[in-house]
């Protein structure tokens, strides 16, 4: 029975409702003085709050999709953090290995790609790094039209947050629905969106890094990510037709990936995210201990030393509510050409989906206006 699944959702607030009749009839029972009837009741209190508890971070967990199933909830899929050599990136990419494609909407009678588009579960593996991922590839209704076979799109790339899971932009941020409501406007273009959540290498966060004797996750998202899609979908081919956004982690992420390869990324969205990372027990070392790989990670410290690279960014977050907001002040005040950034400041708001989804259609029409098919 699956983490996520509305049968082992049921069944954990049947055992709820099992466990508090149990001590509404056993409480008479273990009535008297004495230590014993005392720990007795204790123990019944102690049972029906457990059971609650687990009960409602199971639904919260389902609802947001924190985490997909039990081995992402333990961590025993942790096998794909291998340690492999990186292969330079060659100029036309290579096959992937990875499993079929599975559509998962539109489906069942009356349904039409070529009206709505299409969302399809797309899982592979990163012929580079040997990462893994499990994504969900939005497709436009362009892209199942004759009219536009020869078509490659432009793709943008949507991050979660850590640990996250990529179907939790489908349900709680509600992505597909709201790139469709910008297409009917006229203020999204016809493009390609790759959900996936940053966390490739589970338990581990990695930040985006290329981990000194670890996980190349780095290198997994600016070159497999895009040979991986190249290999199954007309998507566009230079720089000008790709974009990465995200929120915190993913934010994060976006802005350090558009940065650090202005090669492969034309513009990125940051979304409540941050600008340096912190290490932690989730982290463990991200730099080998080297000073240097840090700095070239802090993207403060990118923005006051390095040359600044022809990038198109956005940084979104709350004046009130966000902690980061100064920092991300900080950051936009280092800014200088040929990179160009602007603002998505909102009054107030936490780090939540709700927030995220606030900004998340400005953010997609930002995006979208600065990619090119081909």
């Amino acid at each position: 029975m699956g983490l996520t699944s509305s049968g082992f959702i049921d069944l954990l607030f049947v055992l709820v409702a099992v466990s508090i009749t149990a001590a509404v009839w056993s409480w008479p029972r273990f009535a008297g003085p004495g230590a014993a009837p005392v720990l007795s009741r204790l123990g019944l209190l102690a049972v029906t709050q457990v059971a609650t508890l687990v009960a409602v971070l199971a639904w919260v967990n389902a609802y947001y999709e924190f985490y997909a199933g039990w081995d992402d909830l333990l961590g025993v899929n942790a096998g794909v953090a291998q340690v492999q050599q990186v292969r330079g990136a060659s100029p036309v990419p290579g096959p992937v290995a990875d499993v079929p494609v599975k559509r998962l909407s539109p489906t069942g009678k009356g349904a039409n790609p070529g009206r709505d588009g299409a969302v399809e579960e797309f899982r592979f593996h990163g012929a580079n790094t040997a990462l893994s991922a499990d994504t969900y590839v939005r497709l436009p209704p362009q892209y199942f039209k004759p009219a536009f076979a020869t078509r490659r799109f432009p793709v943008a790339i949507v991050l979660t947050g850590y640990p996250g899971n990529p179907a939790a932009l489908i349900h709680a941020m509600h992505v597909p629905a709201l790139v469709r409501k910008g297409e009917l406007s006229g203020k999204v273009q016809p493009m390609i969106l790759l959900m996936m959540r940053p966390t490739v290498a589970p338990p581990r966060d990695t930040e985006c890094t290329d981990v000194p004797g670890g996980p190349q996750v780095e290198t997994f998202f600016s070159q497999d990510v895009q040979a991986a899609m190249a290999s199954h979908y007309r998507v566009a081919t230079g720089r000008g037709g790709w974009g990465i956004m995200g929120d915190s982690t993913g934010g994060y992420c976006a802005a350090k990936m558009a940065l650090r390869h202005p090669d492969r990324f034309a513009a990125a969205a940051s979304l409540s995210g941050y600008f340096r990372a912190l290490q932690d027990l989730t982290t463990g070392d991200l730099y080998g201990g080297s000073k240097a790989v840090r700095n070239e990670n802090d993207l403060l410290w990118r923005a006051q030393h390095l040359p600044a690279p022809a990038v198109s960014l956005l940084v979104a977050s709350c004046r009130i509510g966000e902690r980061t907001f100064p920092e991300a002040q900080r950051f936009l005040a280092l800014v200088r050409p040929p990179t160009q950034a602007q603002s998505l400041f909102l009054d107030s708001g936490g780090h939540n989906f709700r927030t995220f989804r606030r900004m998340m259609p400005t953010a997609l029409e930002w995006l979208s206006a600065r990619l090119r098919p081909e």
